[in-house]
């Protein structure tokens, strides 16, 4: 979990970095978001003293032998996976200042307006909310940053005629692809090719929806790729409360929510022209194509999209090693295992 994006990078990232001025070492639940707030908290931990809510230890320092009842700080908790993209705008703002040292982020400054005009890059809002990595790559667009900044990581591209309104971050080597259309909140990983149209959208590293399509309301794991015209529903045409899958109930359940749309897990693949209802869930290693529409719960490990046809592992990890390949990454042993413990304890 702690590979999870709040923002656009990870929790564990986040954590390490905001409590490097902490002397004593402090374990975390997995599910604590560094917010301000929850940051603030621990940092004024004293040693041995836990801090719990609801029962539950979210941080403690030494033994915790001290142990205090503060608070649960809002939105520094995360309930379940779509409130990565609910979270993705305050993810973004509390990371950015830790962001612009760790990217070398120049804000870019009003008398560079009209400068910048001439090369075609149009600014609606606040210049200084632009802030732009070493070598990022920045070309005949509009941006708005009247609502949030637009954050173009180290050696990034915003590709010919992409319309980005923040709050938006694009991570290391990422780009976005022609004619892009980006509604924030939305955070793109490092190594990611993205194109169509994205609206409140998380993307982890190393993902590709390189083509048109519209995806709303969205969290796509690492090594995802979508296929041409992959889409997604966010809304209900009855614009109703979402039922969404539970995975410890085993059901849908309702949960409050009127939008919502493609929630996939890490190493997933689409085909050209898929059409995923609102709110689907799609698990990890799965290859999902036909000419119906999938089902609304596939688990990990999927082949296909319309029954319960597995996955071949060899043939999954055989794939995934490929895709990893071709960015000059590889697959290690201890993910290997787990991506095999976990298709023993799901499909074995």
């Amino acid at each position: 979990m702690e590979s999870l994006h709040f923002g656009v990078r990870s929790i564990a990232n986040q954590w390490h970095e905001a409590l490097l001025s902490k002397p004593t070492s402090t374990a975390l639940h997995p599910q604590l978001l560094p917010t301000d707030q929850a940051v603030a908290v621990i940092q004024n931990m004293p040693d041995d003293a836990a801090w719990t809510w609801n029962g539950i230890c979210l941080a403690q320092t030494g033994q915790g032998q001290t142990v205090f009842h503060e608070g649960l700080p809002e939105n520094a908790w995360l309930a379940d996976a779509a409130q990565l993209f609910e979270y993705a705008g305050t993810g973004l703002k509390a990371d950015l200042p830790r962001l612009r040292g760790a990217w070398r982020l120049r804000p870019l400054q009003e008398e560079e307006r009209d400068s910048w005009l001439t090369k075609g890059i149009v600014v609606h809002g606040p210049m200084d909310q632009v802030l732009v990595g070493p070598g990022a790559i920045l070309r005949d667009a509009s941006l708005n940053t009247e609502q949030g900044p637009v954050v173009l990581g180290p050696d990034s591209e915003v590709m010919e005629g992409c319309r980005i309104r923040g709050p938006f971050a694009l991570g290391e080597g990422s780009v976005l692809r022609m004619g892009s259309l980006v509604y924030g909140p939305t955070t793109v990983g490092q190594g990611c090719k993205v194109g169509g149209e994205l609206s409140n959208v998380v993307i982890h590293d190393w993902s590709n929806k390189a083509h048109g399509g519209f995806l709303g309301n969205a969290v796509l794991g690492s090594w995802c790729n979508l296929g041409a015209e992959t889409t997604c529903s966010n809304l209900k045409n009855t614009y109703g409360e979402i039922a969404e899958w539970d995975e410890g109930l085993r059901a849908f359940e309702t949960k409050g929510r009127t939008f919502c749309g493609l929630l996939m897990g890490d190493h997933s693949k689409t085909g050209i022209h898929t059409a995923f209802s609102t709110a689907t869930v799609v698990g990890a290693m799965c290859n999902v194509f036909g000419d119906a529409t999938p089902l609304r719960n596939l688990p990990s490990f999927s082949w296909g999209g319309q029954n319960e046809q597995v996955h071949d592992l060899e043939r999954a990890l055989q794939t995934a090693k490929k895709v990893m390949a071709r960015r000059n990454q590889a697959m290690d042993a201890e993910t290997e295992a787990r991506i095999r413990e976990a298709f023993a304890a799901t499909r074995g």
